[in-house]
């Protein structure tokens, strides 16, 4: 019998008779030697609810010592590690915002620059708006490092406050002015700022310059970011790696000092399109599940996530959409929560969890096309290599028999069949087998497999393999 190939990295192709697969809520995870197979396709992790705010529109999110400051439409509140939520006041905008925090003993200072200005933040009083010396551009980010808060501008200036303070000096600035554009964003990072503007990005450590700013900028790396929310990695608990859609569309991943080219072109050209329509749409997150370090690109109509243990691409989409739910991640409480675009609930990333907050998490995989161009072959059985006996009857959205549905195409996915089921097994069933007979000819493209489990049980997808009969015409 000959193997179905399936993919490592999801590639749909610019047309679907130019895709080489794709992976839709399924990861891949390298196996041991001496494994049914070298990899294993798994469902995604998927989301829990941690706790109801009772709010949407979620804006941005910062741990504050033993509790977490969200902020949703027009609204601040404050979230402990029992799901408890308490209304802090009220915080006006919808668009998202930038949170830092500094170290002053011994009540750390908490700031937050809105598309409405820029405001004091505690945990347990109503936002207060901070002035801003008229000197000073209105910021559009805010990011703490070594003592002090820095504010980016759209002119290009970053301005210091005080150390470990919300004052400011008139000189305590910078300008970033190697290409034109001012600034979107203040990232620190390796203890060092990263001034992200729309061409280029300013790096920024060391001694104090003579003018009073209290870094001196270090090198400049010649690629800029496609929008200010376009860049994740920097995030307390991550991996230590800076990823950022770049203003060319593609995403890099930061090597020392230089870009590194991670993305494919599926990927970049999705980005290029979103740019077209709306840039500030475009967001990254960041989560950590089984050793697992995925960093996630959102856009309206997609989202594409990166393993940086795999070096490999998946796509991830919610339920009834083409995109994923989850926005703006932080690690709080040992755990990496989520914003939810779609409901009021703050939401957990979970291995064990196969569903998104209640609703269906569909693992889906389409195999590279099994071809020899021009001849055409008949196909009398296929078999499916799964993880079976995983049914449980009971809470939690478990099923008695999970069932896989199986289609195929044969002229390059512009077509599909009409699907077959076949039985995952209930639990301990591990005799149970997944295989297709008769599904006749493959069209001249070959012949290419799609499965699809959306039932909320544990899925690994281990390979597969296809009898195959030459026919003559």
């Amino acid at each position: 019998m000959a193997a179905i190939a399936f993919p490592t990295s999801s590639r749909p192709g610019l047309s679907a008779e130019e895709g080489s697969g794709r992976l839709i809520n399924a990861f891949v995870e390298q196996l041991g030697d001496g494994s049914r197979g070298p990899v294993s396709i798994r469902r995604v992790p998927g989301l829990a609810r941690f706790a109801d705010t009772g709010l949407r529109g979620p804006r941005g999110m910062r741990t504050l010592g033993d509790m977490l400051l969200a902020a949703y439409r027009d609204k601040l509140v404050q979230i402990r590690a029992d799901g408890s939520v308490m209304p802090l006041g009220d915080l006006p905008g919808t668009r998202r915002i930038t949170i830092a925090r500094n170290n002053r003993a011994p009540v750390p200072q908490t700031v937050c620059v809105t598309e409405y200005g820029t405001y004091t933040l505690t945990s347990n009083g109503i936002p207060t708006p901070l002035a801003i010396p008229g000197e000073f551009p209105a910021p559009n980010s805010v990011e703490f490092l070594l003592g002090w808060f820095f504010f980016t501008g759209g002119d290009g200036r970053c301005y210091a406050s005080g150390l470990n303070d919300t004052t400011f000096k008139t000189l305590d600035y910078t300008t970033e002015q190697a290409r034109p554009g001012g600034l979107m964003r203040a990232i620190a990072f390796r203890s060092e700022l990263f001034l992200f503007g729309p061409q280029e990005i300013g790096v920024y450590g060391g001694p104090a310059n003579a003018n009073g700013f209290p870094l001196s900028r270090v090198t400049g790396i010649p690629r800029g970011l496609i929008g200010p929310w376009a860049v994740a990695g920097h995030e307390e608990g991550w991996s230590n790696e800076l990823i950022w859609a770049g203003d060319d569309g593609v995403v890099y991943q930061l090597s020392g000092y230089a870009p590194k080219r991670i993305s494919n072109h599926d990927v970049e050209r999705d980005l290029a399109a979103a740019a077209k329509v709306d840039a500030t749409a475009i967001e990254a997150s960041v989560h950590l599940v089984a050793g697992h370090a995925f960093w996630a690109i959102s856009m309206p109509g997609r989202t594409w996530v990166y393993d940086l243990t795999t070096e490999q691409w998946h796509e991830r989409a919610s339920h009834a959409g083409s995109r994923w739910r989850a926005t703006q991640s932080v690690k709080a409480f040992g755990r990496w929560l989520l914003g939810d675009r779609l409901g009021p609930g703050l939401l957990e990333v979970r291995e064990d969890v196969f569903q998104e907050d209640g609703a269906p998490l569909r693992f889906r995989v389409e195999s590279l096309p099994g071809a020899s161009f021009p001849q055409r072959v008949a196909v009398p059985r296929a078999d499916f290599d799964f993880v079976v006996g995983r049914g449980r009857a009971g809470g939690g959205g478990t099923v008695e028999t999970p069932e896989v549905l199986v289609s195929w195409s044969d002229d390059g996915g512009a077509v599909w069949s009409s699907p077959l089921v076949r039985s995952l097994g209930r639990q301990g069933e591990t005799r149970a087998r997944v295989n297709l007979l008769r599904t006749g000819l493959t069209g001249v493209q070959g012949r290419t497999w799609r499965i699809d489990v959306s039932d909320p049980v544990y899925v690994a997808l281990l390979g597969g393999a296809m009898a195959v009969e030459t026919r003559t015409e």
